[in-house]
């Protein structure tokens, strides 16, 4: 009889979503049947557990072109806070609905989504101190359940997440687990959770599986995944990435990845080792087949592409489309406080019975 999380993980992935509240407990009761020895008794301790085999990686470097634009293009008539662009936009502080007053900077919902799953390791471009000061001590998140790191740029400018994640390999790579995120986007701690564990329980039924991403529906998705017959997933598209390669994808229903990740530690090292070791050229950068030439980036979608070209890879698509607001301007700041005030109230139940 086929796995239940298999199949919602495989050919029965439209089904995922009504069942999002249920996914945790599926992933325990999967893993502790399949695997020889104690059990878990409840998901707190199976997440607890994980948590000691994980490395929750979220980047928080920078601004984004986009953003400091919007902070110089606003006029006297402006109504949000005073902001300096060289701090990073994650330090934006926007209406804090984790603890229901007040302000709280745009990238303690990323964080907070993560906390407790594993130890943090946030990609920087310094303000370390005001990052501690103002978002990780709110959270409980102390100096000694996280790592900075500073990416480097060596002709100018960052050259993607994928090569953050290559140069921070030696703070994770003794780990089982990566779960990556981005420190604008409106993640939810259900949704991080679940793919935790369904990752690890997959992995316990003997699945081959090395990555699993949660994807949302969406009309006309930017970031459209194309799935197979069997539900496993075989390309990602990515406009920035791709320049207008991907613009035909983007139009009509779709599944779309929400900004979070879950690697086995394994397979991730090895296809970041692997793009650098190919399509390293000093003095320009990375030249991979099918990302735009001017860029020179290394991105987590080209390790998410090959580890689904080699069917290692599967999408858990039960999570929110609001997941998917992120933070880029100062236009995107209302609809991102809707999405997390939604995202934070379904995450509430969570909050008092796990890490």
């Amino acid at each position: 009889m086929e796995s239940r999380l298999l199949y919602l993980t495989g050919r029965g992935f439209a089904e995922a979503g009504p069942h999002r509240r249920e996914l945790a407990g599926l992933a325990l009761a999967e893993r502790n049947a399949a695997v020889v020895g104690p059990s878990f008794p409840s998901i707190a301790e199976y997440a607890a557990d994980l948590s000691r085999r994980t490395v929750c990686l979220t980047l928080l470097a920078g601004s984004g072109s986009r953003w400091v634009k919007s902070l110089a293009a606003e006029g006297p008539g402006r109504t949000g806070p005073r902001f300096d662009p060289a701090r990073p936009r994650g330090l934006y502080p926007v209406r804090d609905f984790l603890h229901g007053s007040g302000a709280i900077p745009v990238a303690a919902y990323a964080l907070a989504a993560t906390r407790g799953l594993g130890r943090h390791l946030l990609v920087v471009r310094g303000w370390e101190a005001e990052i501690d000061e103002e978002i990780l001590a709110p959270l409980g998140i102390a100096p000694g359940d996280r790592d900075f790191f500073t990416q480097d740029a060596p002709y100018g400018k960052p050259l993607g997440h994928g090569d953050a994640a290559w140069q921070a390999r030696s703070l994770w790579r003794g780990s089982d687990y990566v779960v990556t995120n981005f420190g604008g986007d409106a993640n939810s701690r259900r949704t991080i959770l679940s793919s935790l564990l369904a990752l690890d329980a997959l992995r316990a039924i003997g699945a081959e599986a090395d990555m699993l991403m949660p994807a949302a529906p969406l009309d006309s998705p930017a970031y459209p995944i194309g799935v197979e017959k069997d539900g496993l997933p075989r390309s990602f598209g990515h406009s920035k990435l791709q320049g207008e390669t991907s613009a035909a994808r983007r139009s009509g229903p779709g599944y779309t990845n929400v900004g979070v990740r879950v690697y086995s530690a394994r397979a991730l090292l090895e296809k970041a080792e692997h793009f650098r070791a190919r399509y390293w050229i000093e003095g320009k950068g990375y030249s991979i087949p099918g990302n735009d030439p001017e860029g020179g980036e290394f991105a987590l979608d080209n390790v998410d592409a090959a580890l689904a070209e080699e069917g290692r890879a599967r999408i858990l698509a039960a999570a929110r489309p609001e997941e998917l607001t992120p933070a880029k301007t100062l236009g995107d700041v209302p609809a991102f406080e809707r999405a997390v005030e939604s995202v934070v109230a379904e995450d509430g139940e969570l909050r008092a019975r796990l890490p």
